[in-house]
Parts: structure tokens; C-alpha cells; sequence
């Protein structure tokens, strides 16, 4: 057993320091965000909060080794989480921790940027930009010209000033209350929330667009859906509950628009046809998830559970069939959408 092997395998107190690229922390923000088990970190704050974030040994010390020294010479935002047990368990702990957080904050995209600009935050470089080249023969004309572009996200996240009077407003500081368990909700809805959360955070990363589609389906399907609905009725009248009293509700034909992205999930999912997904779709999805996640958690005191959730839909719909104006909905509920360019319907 080699000597690494040997200290994976022993059961201590662990801490686990990992590098993030596509994020950036600025002084708005302390240069620090704690999501639940992990706390990133930039490399400047790193030597003023190690004793906090319990490292044993100064920064500096640990920059005598010359690996160690590019390692936090290299890198400006770090991943810390302290874990107990044998090492190579803490070590699968915390790098799916890790990733799980950064999905939390790639969330915190969806309603704040143009999807095409979003980022994509990993651990160190795991998931590179690539290079796409090719060459086109017109065979005709006997000409030919290559194509190259970039392809994957460049851009970074930054939690600046915009981004934190944004979500002053928005629902991203309740979702970390909520995963810190600071707000008090049932364990099995505060799990479907989360679950939510990692697949919508995963959809704003991705610049792939069938998987960004499908996980925006499965997280709204997740948030507002039990085991025995039925979907492609459910999931209009549990949405309309929420934003249904807008002028864009009617106008632009959301009861059949919901219904017609469901059909092509199912397509897509059932018959592995992704030809009908359009990046109109996928946007209108983000638009969906954005006024739900808002409203959800922004009203944890109403909605403690999913029945709760559920309760208020059959209520909303009730006030329909008997004719009268809504006294359920609060009146702080609210809707926002993106307006969209040409160029937001090229490429995601």
C-alpha cells in the first residue's frame, strides 16, 4: 500500500481545500459564500480566515512545498469543507459536496443573466472550453472555407454588487436559508427543493440544450408535483396558482405552452427524440422556474410542505370555478420575465 493510500485510509478530522474556476468573490460579498457544508473562499481573504475555516498551519507554511506554493498561488477562489471519518470517504464527501454547492450558486443565474453569457463553475478546470473546427467544400464552385469557434462557457460568475441588490429581491439568500435548515419547513419538502435547486443550477451551467431542457422539466416537475398526478394537468393549474393573474398568463398562452414543453419532455424522454426542443423552450422554462422558486421562497411561512403547495393550487382553482377574485393568493406574490434578443435564440 503506497503512503497516500495509507493516509486515505486513516479516520480523522479532515480538511479539504479544492480550487474553483468561473467564480469570482468580491468585497460585496466579504470574498466569501457559505452554502451549507462548504465555504468558498478567495485567495486573498484565504490567510486572514484560515484559523476559522480550521486549518491547523498557516498559508505560508503550506507555500514552503513547491506544489503546494502553485497551488495557492495559482488559483483565486478555494473550496474548504471539514469532514470526519477515513480519509477517502471524506474525500468522496467533499468533492460531491463541492459540486453540489457550485450548482447551488450557478442557480443564482437563472432571472440575473442572458443564459448565453452564464458561467460554468467547477472544481479547478475539470470541465474545459473546447475548440470546434471544420472545413466546408463548396463543391459547386470548387471554394471552401474553415470554421472555428470556442465552444463551452468563458465567462465568470461574479458576486458583485448587482448580483447581491438583484437577489436582495430574489429567491436565492431563502434557498440558503432554507438549505442551512434556518427556516423551518418539512425534511421532505426542503429535500425536494434542493433537488430542484441542483438540477436548475445544473441547467444554468450546461450550454448543452437538451440536458438543460430536461433537468428545467424534472425540477419543476420536482417542486411542484406529487407521486400519482397527473402532469400534463397538474403542472398548468399548480404553475397558474402562482402567475396566473398576470397579463402574460392569457396573452401569451401559458396553460398550452406548459402542457406543449411536457409533451416534448415526454417525447424526449420516452422516444429519445430531442429534435422538437427549441431554445424558446428551454427559455421559457427558466422564465417558469425563476417566478416559482421567487414565490415559493419567498413565502416558506405559507408553503412549510408540498401539500401546502398543492393545498393552495386546489384553492386558487376553486376560487375559479366558483367565479370570485382570489383571496388565497398573497398579495405579495410576484412575476418577472426576461426580455429576449435575437442573439438569445442562437446558441445557449
Amino acid at each position: 500500500m503506497s503512503s497516500i493510500e495509507s493516509l486515505k485510509n486513516q479516520k480523522s478530522r479532515w480538511l479539504l481545500v479544492a480550487p474553483v474556476s468561473g467564480l469570482v468573490l468580491t468585497t460585496v460579498v466579504n470574498e466569501e459564500i457559505t452554502i451549507n457544508n462548504i465555504t468558498f473562499v478567495s485567495s486573498t481573504r484565504l490567510p486572514y480566515v484560515r484559523k476559522r475555516l480550521g486549518f491547523p498551519i498557516t498559508i505560508n507554511e503550506l507555500k514552503k512545498n513547491r506544489w503546494e506554493k502553485v497551488f495557492f498561488e495559482k488559483n483565486s477562489v478555494y473550496a474548504i469543507g471539514t469532514f470526519g471519518g477515513a480519509g477517502f470517504k471524506t474525500e468522496e464527501e467533499f468533492l460531491k459536496s463541492v459540486k453540489d454547492e457550485l450548482s447551488i450558486i450557478s442557480l443564482s443565474q437563472l432571472g440575473w443573466g442572458r443564459r448565453r453569457n452564464n458561467a460554468c463553475l467547477t472544481i479547478s478546470s475539470e470541465k474545459s472550453t473546447g475548440h470546434l473546427h471544420y472545413l466546408m467544400i463548396n463543391v459547386i464552385k470548387k471554394s471552401w472555407m474553415m470554421h472555428s469557434e470556442w465552444t463551452g462557457r468563458h465567462g465568470d460568475l461574479w458576486l458583485d454588487s448587482r448580483w447581491h441588490n438583484y437577489h436582495k429581491f430574489s429567491f436565492f439568500y431563502e434557498l440558503i436559508e432554507v438549505l442551512k435548515g434556518n427556516i423551518k419547513i418539512s425534511e421532505g419538502w426542503k429535500c425536494d427543493i434542493k433537488n430542484a435547486a441542483l438540477l436548475a443550477g445544473e441547467s444554468q451551467a450546461t450550454s448543452d440544450l437538451t440536458h438543460a431542457f430536461l433537468w428545467n422539466m424534472i425540477a419543476i416537475e420536482t417542486l411542484l408535483t406529487h407521486q400519482g398526478d397527473s402532469y400534463s394537468s397538474a403542472l398548468p393549474k399548480r404553475v397558474e396558482a402562482f402567475i396566473g393573474w398576470t397579463t402574460d398568463w392569457a396573452l401569451n398562452d401559458y396553460e398550452n405552452k406548459i402542457k406543449e414543453v411536457y409533451r416534448k419532455r415526454c417525447v424526449f424522454v420516452h422516444a429519445g427524440r430531442s429534435d422538437e426542443i427549441l431554445i424558446e423552450d428551454l427559455l421559457f422554462t427558466d422564465n417558469i422556474l425563476n417566478n416559482i422558486f421567487r414565490n415559493i421562497l419567498k413565502h416558506m411561512d405559507i408553503f412549510k410542505s408540498k401539500e401546502d403547495l398543492i393545498g393552495f393550487s386546489l384553492k386558487v382553482e376553486a376560487e375559479h370555478v366558483l367565479g370570485i377574485k382570489s383571496k388565497i393568493r398573497p398579495k405579495t406574490v410576484s412575476f418577472s420575465k426576461m426580455i429576449y434578443n435575437d442573439k438569445d435564440y442562437e446558441k445557449i
